[in-house]
């Protein structure tokens, strides 16, 4: 964390959220400690509080299946922030996993955005975060996604539910530092977001390592401005807060 907090400093960012995962799907691991990662967020503050606000955000898999686990490991502490993820399809298939491509690419992605469309109808969190993932996964074991056209209306039930919730999405830029060529999600899908009356929108670099911090958030600000956006959304005590861009 130590390490996340002086490249956030460095790059010149005024703010983050650590957002460990807590996934209790069937090829997880069970590694989360909630009162160590609170320590450790409070041992950053005390040492970087005067150059970056800190906030303790969480990254659950799956919120609506996995409620009461999450629930119980929010009770913890107070929470900033809350991202909602889908990482298997709706049969619970990792997406992340070579072997989950060995069905057709369309089947492959449908049941993949059928997942998102249930993870946000349902569950709590405040983010919806990289909406297209599956589009990631698949191009890093140089496999061809068509894009999110055959799946609109599902991608689309998505963001009406999250619009409908008063929930966001995040542009999510780790298959930029992957050499892919585009963020998750894609402009398109932003376009139909703020289209349909999006406002709530995060950045967020998904950084499993302090070199990745806040990496390509210039070209997620360019997108962002070229569907509409002027603001973009910070969170504390899971309360919504806005900066101009």
């Amino acid at each position: 964390m130590a390490d996340v907090c002086e490249a956030a400093i460095g790059r010149g960012l005024e703010e983050i959220a650590f957002t460990d995962h807590l996934d209790y799907g069937p090829v997880d691991p069970d590694y989360f400690r909630p009162a160590e990662f609170l320590a450790a967020l409070a041992d950053c503050r005390e040492r970087y509080g005067d150059r970056l606000t800190i906030r303790t955000g969480i990254e659950v898999g799956e919120p609506h299946l996995f409620a009461d686990q999450a629930a119980a490991v929010l009770a913890q502490g107070a929470f900033d922030f809350v991202l909602g993820s889908a990482h298997y399809n709706v049969h619970m298939q990792a997406g992340w996993l070579r072997d989950y491509f060995d069905q057709p690419m369309d089947e492959a992605c449908s049941t993949y955005f059928e997942m998102v469309a249930r993870v946000a109808a349902g569950g709590d969190f405040d983010v919806l975060s990289h909406l297209d993932l599956i589009k990631r996964d698949a191009r890093k074991f140089g496999l061809e996604y068509d894009g999110p056209g055959p799946y609109e209306d599902l991608i689309r039930e998505a963001l009406r539910s999250v619009i409908s919730r008063g929930k966001g999405i995040e542009i999510n830029t780790s298959p930029l530092y992957r050499g892919q060529d585009e963020p998750c999600p894609s402009l398109e899908i932003l376009r139909w977001y703020r289209e349909m009356g999006g406002e709530i929108l995060t950045l967020g670099s998904d950084a499993h390592k302090s070199e990745f911090v806040g990496a390509h958030f210039g070209r997620a600000l360019e997108m962002a401005r070229s569907v509409g956006f002027t603001r973009l959304t910070r969170f504390e005590k899971r309360q919504t807060r806005w900066v101009e861009i």
